[in-house]
């Protein structure tokens, strides 16, 4: 019933949509000569306006009315269709700035009066249901400009905080189990709050070496949790195919003998037999490791914890609560009434009962009131005294929303589209908001951005949004139950769907998490659904899969049918070609093909006038975008970021509206010059503009007005060849100059011999990073070391540069001190470079990346200031290896990398050997080393902290040794070392006698050593934590080490070794109990059914890829019968294997992957094929079956 009450407010904020549509002067221009029409509309809005009127009692009346809840339910469904009718009208609007007329109002007319009429009806029933005109209270308010300072602050929770931290350190786990804190408290008191500043705080970093957090979250997903705790310990797996035990036996290897502290943020399952298994995976700690679970649910903290051991997290006290109040409702200003406010600040902060969110919730709503009255009605509002119950919502939270201006109130209720724990992008929330309408119209020189921006600042200063350091967005669970309970019926998130939930009839937008196939099942529930607006799928994390599938049926059948359709989002999908019946989506206002193999689009989509954001990122097959693309006059974003596109459409320069257009091909024709650019007077964000050869001179490059750009934040400008020379090109820099709040600049192919003045100008006080590339006719460097705030600097491909001089730091200026803010520094492709002038004043005491690649000719010393390095590569320099055959930097010079964690040396023809000094490098954990043909010797034992050794291409290098036990400070065991990847490496014929002492190796892969005849010896006991082995190309090994493979191998990957494949019994696989995944390529032409008597496969696989050869006619049933635990299965390259068993596969089976096997396609034929049914069966249904079957990878079934 509560929510009842805040559901309602939608509606009012919302008809101000309606209005702000009907008074646009494009819409009053369409019926200035219509008087009939005219009246007609002008009927609607007095219509509307009347209903409009009596909300706000209707809203409060509705709880205790039945009769007036059903009226404002019945008048929410008219008010969509008369917006969608307006929509129409809009696009008509549109229409008709492009096209001729015709017979549109003769169709549009008759609907606008239905809905006239209906909404008479619904004004005949005010007066019978007592519905009165109230006076309205709720005022729109504007937040001041400052912003709050330490916004996550926490108050009065030092003591809960030491007392939680006592039991983090205390050692009192009972038997084989890891000791769990629970943290109960209800909802918004605090609980996730506390612990960060718990895992934050330096003490508990320093006692635990190992710590992840995951945020569980309402839905339990086993696999989404393991896979987030994998990230946070920075363990790998793959993302799109590992199976749930395979990834559950990485952490658990992960942790064995690790002390750690991991953090299960908002637990809700109450299930016992999903936390035992979780519980089993962490057994292996090391003494002292804890978990922290925080939950609302105090039967779940006594089912993961013990009783003594639960943290309950009481309110804050009075004295608290009001400091957290004063802080976030004052923000640190005083005004003469300023006492009369804290008194009435001081009931208000009574009544949130001292529960932290409602406090800093209603402090936000006061902060932009500013008198005495206006904080008393927020005092004396009848909310305060509903009765919450424990699912509801807080009556502060519902104040706050109530009290939100009409603009607000919209835009958060959109927000409801997006899952709980789900951080969302900027532009991407003002885009959703801008396709459907919430924003107000731009005033002056305002973009949608600018006005997006303020809306965010002012939700996020009323604490109904948080704002992370990577500028993303979320919501506290109870703001989004408040998000989503407002919006009503209108929203549905797939994973709220559940039996029983009701008719989606009434769905205006659609959000669920994309799979790797999402089959017609899945999205067959909106085929109720009559009015879509929005189809909104999005990414469960950051590591999507390639090439998801969504069924063609539902692409084809259902989705057309949504015409009022104004989101559309197909990322990431495996599309070619958008169906011909998308041409009706009229009404769309977003098109998102980004990640699409998309290889062409139609012209039909110029006349879709509604659209306003088009993103085609990396739509890597897309050429050529629409000739009539400059028809869609209503378009504000456009990305084709990393779209090969050879040249623009014809006049870009008819979209005034267009705000962010990712890349532009400067053309010599009308209407393809850089001109076009100069009529966008909007445009920010970034730019790219290539075929700079092709402008004609200064004149024309200033014509773009690229200095008038000043939201542009990021600008490319791209030659693609000398084009008329090297004057011309100078003067078209120098008539590119971005303005001075530029962040980022690149300039790639300049042929001019110097760069213009305005390069090196101190005014370009806001730049962060400076890109110059293959300039190569280029003789000096401009003075960037007095660009104060630059971060990142590359040189690249200036082969015309001898030296790196002094006028590169100073220029003039000698006052100054050069590059204090240089975080990289990029110097590659630099064939003439050889003198690097340092000045003996302090300069790169900041950076933390340095690079120096393929400058042949450079000689000299690295900066003495680089105790701040923490990157540094050195590739194609060997005038730095010295005649002892070591690299000079890191034999002279070693003390001042105190700090270095990751080093690369490659392609230093010279170079034989890494000087001893290295063990010095207490902090180095990532080594690679590649085309070095003159190393022959690798001493791993010189690096004490190596985690991963990347050793490629290193033709003369004959073995890997590792130090004698007890010489010198150096260790004979690599404790620190997880990773080991040897490649092309033609003379490493064994690895040293006594093994490779590695007791933390947790992945191997050897490729390509052909001389290669031996494992490290005793692997089974020197490499107890190793969990994948991969072998590629090493045709000389003929079986696995005495003692065989450790037992705590999970994958097994064995790929062109002709000699290990002739005997696979020989492998002792059934004596691996971890065994998850097994990989191998096997071209033994004799073998025609497989598995045969020779291979005898664990039952333990969950995954397993086969490419048995192009003999291979049967797949042996015996053979995979006891594969009980099976989920995914490849086949690869069987071009003559004409069937399934006839038994079927086993019924484990969740993904069957065949390729390369045309015989078996029309066995496979969804639903047709004969053997259709097998895999249907065997595989639990057409839900969990997924087949792809081609010889282009593109063709797919399902």
């Amino acid at each position: 019933m509560a929510l009842a009450l805040v559901g309602g407010s939608f509606l009012s904020a919302f008809l101000q949509v309606l209005f702000d549509r009907m008074a646009s002067p494009e819409f009053l221009n369409l019926f200035r000569k219509r008087k009939a029409d005219d009246e007609l509309l002008k009927k609607l809005k007095n219509n509307l306006l009347a209903v409009g009127a009596v909300l706000d009692d209707a809203e409060n009346k509705e709880i205790s009315n039945q009769a007036v809840k059903e009226w404002l339910v019945e008048l929410h469904e008219i008010v969509y269709q008369a917006d969608d009718l307006l929509d129409e009208i809009n696009t008509e609007v549109l229409r008709v700035q492009v096209e001729s007329d015709n017979q549109f109002f003769k169709r549009i007319m008759p609907d606008i009066e239905k809905v006239v009429i209906s909404l008479e009806g619904f004004i005949q029933q005010i007066n019978p249901l007592g519905l009165q005109v109230v006076e309205p209270k709720i005022r729109s308010y504007r937040l001041p400009s400052t912003s709050l300072v330490d916004e996550d602050s926490v108050y009065g929770r030092d003591i809960d905080k030491e007392k939680i931290f006592q039991m983090l350190l205390s050692e009192d786990n009972r038997g084989d189990d890891i000791a769990v804190v629970p943290i109960v408290g209800q909802g918004g008191i605090g609980k996730t709050a506390l612990v960060q500043l718990v895992y934050n705080d330096k003490r508990v970093k320093n006692y635990f070496p190992t710590k992840a957090w995951v945020c569980v979250s309402e839905e339990y997903d086993a696999t989404r949790i393991t896979k987030e705790l994998l990230r946070e310990l920075g363990i790998s797996f793959s993302d799109s195919s590992e199976s749930l035990n395979s990834l559950q036996v990485k952490l658990q290897q992960g942790l064995t003998d690790k002390k750690f502290l991991l953090v299960l943020d908002d637990v809700w399952n109450d299930d016992y037999d999903d936390w035992d298994k979780l519980k089993m995976l962490v057994k292996g700690g090391s003494e002292g490791s804890k978990i922290i679970v925080t939950t609302r649910d105090e039967r779940i903290a006594l089912m993961m914890g013990r009783k003594m051991s639960i943290h309950y997290l009481d309110l804050l006290s009075e004295e608290d609560s009001w400091v957290l109040f004063e802080k976030h409702a004052f923000g640190g200003k005083d005004n003469e009434i300023r006492p009369e406010l804290e008194v009435i600040g001081k009931k208000i902060v009574n009544k949130c009962e001292g529960l932290p969110l409602a406090v800093k919730t209603i402090a936000g709503l006061l902060r932009s009131r500013s008198t005495v009255e206006e904080w008393e009605e927020i005092l004396r509002n009848d909310l305060w005294n509903q009765t919450r119950n424990p699912n509801g919502i807080l009556p502060a939270l519902r104040l706050s929303y109530m009290h939100l201006p009409s603009h607000l109130k919209r835009c958060f209720a959109y927000c409801a589209v997006f899952h709980k724990d789900f951080w969302f992008s900027k532009q991407e929330i003002i885009q959703l908001w801008h396709a459907n309408g919430l924003l107000e119209r731009p005033r002056n020189n305002e973009s949608i951005e600018d006005i997006g921006e303020v809306y965010l600042r002012e939700l996020r200063l009323r604490s109904l949004l948080w704002q992370s350091i990577d500028n993303t967005f979320s919501m506290h669970d109870l703001i989004n139950d408040l998000a989503r309970f407002v919006s009503g019926k209108y929203f549905l998130r797939l994973e709220d769907h559940y039996p029983g939930y009701g008719t989606t009839a009434s769905v205006r937008n659609f959000t669920y998490y994309t799979s790797k196939y999402d089959t017609f099942d899945k999205l067959k529930l909106l085929g109720e659904a009559k009015s879509l607006r929005t189809f909104y799928p999005v990414c469960r994390s950051n590591f999507a899969f390639g090439g998801e599938i969504i069924s063609n049926k539902f692409l084809h059948d259902v989705l057309p049918r949504f015409k009022s359709l104004r989101v559309l989002s197909l990322y990431n999908r495996s599309i070619l070609k958008l169906p011909d019946s998308f041409r009706h989506f009229k009404q769309l206002r977003i098109l998102n093909l980004s990640h699409t193999p998309i290889e062409k689009l139609p012209d039909w989509i110029c006349t879709l006038y509604n659209l306003q954001t088009l993103l085609l990122s990396d739509c890597e097959h897309l050429e050529e975008l629409p000739k009539d693309l400059g028809k869609l006059i209503n378009l504000c974003f456009l990305d084709i970021s990393g779209v090969p596109l050879k040249k623009m459409p014809m006049k870009m320069g008819r979209l005034k509206k267009l705000q962010v257009l990712t890349a532009f091909v400067a053309g010599k024709d009308y209407g393809l010059t850089i001109e076009e650019l100069g009529k966008l007077p909007m445009l920010g964000g970034k730019l790219l503009i290539s075929g700079l050869e092709k402008v004609s001179g200064g004149r024309e490059a200033s014509m773009a007005n690229i200095k008038g750009k000043k939201q542009l934040e990021s600008l490319t400008l791209k030659w693609n060849d000398d084009g008329d020379g090297s004057q011309v090109a100078r003067d078209v820099l120098d008539g590119l100059q971005p303005h001075s709040s530029i962040k980022h600049l690149k300039i790639n192919g300049y042929c001019g011999t110097r760069f213009p003045n305005w390069l090196e100008t101190p005014s370009f006080c806001h730049i962060e990073s400076i890109s110059l590339m293959n300039c190569e006719y280029c003789l000096s460097l401009p003075a960037l070391g007095q660009l104060q705030s630059l971060k990142s600097l590359e040189i690249v491909g200036m082969s015309n540069i001898s030296a790196l001089t002094e006028d590169m730091y100073y220029g003039d200026n000698r006052e100054i001190k050069p590059f204090p803010s240089l975080r990289k520094f990029k110097i590659e492709n630099m064939q003439q470079l050889e003198k690097w002038d340092i000045p003996e004043c302090e300069v790169f005491c900041t950076l933390e990346d340095l690079s120096i690649m393929d400058c042949p000719k450079l000689v000299g010393e690295l900066p003495k200031q680089l105790s701040s390095l923490e990157i540094l590569e050195i590739s194609g320099c060997d005038r730095f290896v010295l005649s002892n055959g070591r690299l000079s930097i890191l034999d002279e010079h070693i003390q001042q990398l105190s700090s270095l964690r990751r080093l690369t040396v490659s392609r230093m023809e010279n170079l034989k050997e890494l000087s001893p000094e290295l063990n010095n490098l207490a902090c180095l954990e990532w080594l690679k080393i590649r085309d070095c043909d003159s190393i022959k010797v690798v001493s791993l034992g010189l690096f004490p902290m190596l985690k991963d050794v990347h050793i490629e291409y290193c033709k003369s290098m004959e073995m890997l040794s590792v130090p004698p036990r007890g010489i010198g400070n150096q260790s004979s065991s690599l404790t620190s070392l997880q990773s080991l990847w040897i490649r092309d490496c033609d003379n490493l014929m064994s690895f040293p006698d006594e093994g490779l002492p590695a007791p933390n190796l947790k992945s191997m892969c050897i490729a390509y050593c052909k001389k290669l005849k031996s494992l490290p010896a005793r692997m089974e006991s020197l490499l107890p934590s190793l969990q994948g082995l991969t072998l590629i190309g090493c045709p000389e090994i003929e079986r696995f080490p005495e003692g065989g493979l450790p037992t705590s191998l999970q994958g097994l990957g064995i790929i062109f070794c002709e000699k290990l494949l002739t005997s696979p019994r020989e492998w002792g696989l059934m004596r691996l109990p971890c065994l998850r995944l097994l990989c191998v390529h096997i071209m033994d032409e004799a073998i025609e059914s497989f598995p045969n008597e020779g291979w005898l496969l664990p039952c333990t696989l969950e995954d397993l890829t086969l490419e048995v050869g192009e003999n291979i006619k049967t797949l042996n049933y015996s053979g995979f019968q006891h594969l009980t635990s099976l989920q995914n299965l490849r086949i690869i390259g069987c071009s003559l294997l004409q069937s399934l068993p006839e038994e079927g596969l086993p019924a484990s089976l969740t993904k069957l992957e065949i390729w390369d096997c045309p015989l078996l396609k029309p066995r496979l034929e969804w639903e047709k094929g004969r053997d259709w049914s097998k895999t249907r069966c065997q595989c639990g249904g057409s839900r969990s079956c997924n087949l792809s079957y081609c010889r282009k990878r593109k063709e797919k079934i399902g």
